[in-house]
Formats: C-alpha cells, structure tokens, sequence
C-alpha cells in the first residue's frame, strides 16, 4: 500500500485554486454584471435609414439625438418613421435617468408600456416591454418595434434639458 504524499497533495489542490480563479475572472467578463462593465457616454446622433424603392422609403427611418448631462441623466429627442405606405411617425423629447448603459421612457398616457434605449460604443437598440400586447406606447399600431441605429456622429446635440422645467419621468 502505497502512502500519500501530503506535500503533493497540497500543491495539487493550490494548483487547483489557481486553475479556478482564471475561469471566475472569465466569467465575470462574459455576464452583464461585475465590476468590469464599460459606461458607454451615449452623446451623438444615431440614425435608421429604411431602403428607398421607386422613390418610396420601405421600412423604418429614424433617429435618435442624445446628450449626457451628467452621469446618471441624459437629454434626448427621438424620431422614428415606419414608412411605405402610410409613413405613420411619432417623435419624443425628454430628459430620462441613464442607468447600466440605458434608458428608459414610460409615457404617461400609456402606463401598460416601458420604451428602452440601450447604448453600446457604436450603437442604440430600442426595445419595448409591455403588460398589454395591443399598447404601443402612444405612437401608432407598428411604429415602435425592435430596431438598431448606427451612431452617426459623437458631437453633442443641441437639445434643451427638460428637467429644468419641472417637466421629469
């Protein structure tokens, strides 16, 4: 029989613990969460251009114009056009919490639907979520829908900060 090694057996498990803490640090990396998030300052402009067909734009247009007031508010105004045929449109200007790279719109007319800005370095993605599949969040039936604008521009916008006016979600 054969006598264990202690002195082996420690280096085998503190060979172990170093082997487990690349993969936690990894990890951490890969989630959304942990300290190494990356805040994206979301100044600029961010446009969606639909495909023109006979003289006819098909399919969304947009755009969307952020200036960060701080660190946690940003002032923005938002266009968004749904196109051929009936070029239904909406628009929004506001001064929202920015929070996690995000934020977040929920218009008082409409209660049962939260719109979603989310930034990356070269990007804004819109979401919408919603208690009632039939809202749309105050804009017509298919204007909001999941869309991607490419940033255009990082120079600030001229856009007025509506807090000062009392006017805040």
């Amino acid at each position: 029989m054969r006598k264990p090694l202690f002195h082996s057996d420690k280096k085998i498990r503190s060979m172990n613990s170093l082997l487990l803490f690349p993969v936690l640090l990894l990890s951490s990396i890969f989630t959304n969460h942990g300290p190494l998030r990356e805040a994206i300052d979301p100044t600029g402009t961010y446009t969606l251009t639909g495909t023109v067909k006979k003289n006819k734009v098909i399919g969304h247009s947009g755009e969307i114009r952020v200036l960060l007031l701080s660190e946690n508010r940003a002032a923005f105004c938002f266009y968004i056009n749904r196109g051929y045929p009936g070029y239904e449109s909406g628009a929004l200007v506001d001064t929202l919490v920015y929070d996690e790279n995000m934020m977040r719109y929920s218009p008082s007319a409409d209660t049962a639907c939260t719109i979603i800005f989310r930034f990356t370095n070269r990007t804004a993605e819109i979401m919408q979520i919603y208690t009632n599949p039939h809202s749309s969040c105050g804009f017509s039936t298919g204007v909001m829908t999941p869309l991607l604008f490419q940033k255009t521009s990082t120079a600030k916008p001229v856009i007025q900060d509506l807090s000062a006016h009392g006017i805040t979600q």
